[in-house]
């Protein structure tokens, strides 16, 4: 048996407990988040750990002053927005933090995003080659 109160710490807790053989899944976790609504009511900092661990990402090394750049899915800049109506004025930070990083593909995680957001991505592909992703956190929640 183990305890934490961390969605954070459950995880890891499971992964060495499989490491010594025994037979769990995150389904025998009492306390992970399985809806929309736990989701919500969590922790930002936990929030983004499992927004990251969903993606199978890393957080960031500067939890804080990050420059919008949370956490990375291979060599890609992940933003995590814990709010919903996420708007094009997060599009285009993330721009910036993405140059700031000399990088031209980035992700962008939220409950959802406004009709500016999408447009914003449209135009940053277009106008400056810059792919970003935005992804909604009932995606998330459907990828296993």
């Amino acid at each position: 048996m183990g305890i934490d109160v961390s969605p954070t710490a459950c995880k890891v807790m499971v992964q060495r407990m499989k490491a010594l053989g025994v037979s769990i899944s995150e389904r025998d976790i009492i306390g992970l988040p399985r809806s929309l609504a736990d989701v919500k009511s969590m922790q930002p900092f936990e929030f983004q750990n499992w927004v990251l661990q969903r993606l199978g990402g890393r957080v960031s090394e500067r939890p804080v002053h990050d420059f919008g750049i949370d956490g990375w899915l291979s060599d890609r800049p992940v933003q995590v927005k814990q709010q919903e109506n996420v708007g094009r004025n997060v599009v285009d930070n993330f721009e910036t933090a993405l140059r700031r990083a000399k990088k031209t593909e980035g992700i962008i995680v939220a409950f959802d995003f406004t009709k500016g957001a999408y447009d914003g991505v449209a135009n940053a592909k277009l106008e400056r080659g810059l792919t970003i992703k935005l992804m909604t956190i009932e995606d998330l929640m459907s990828t296993s």
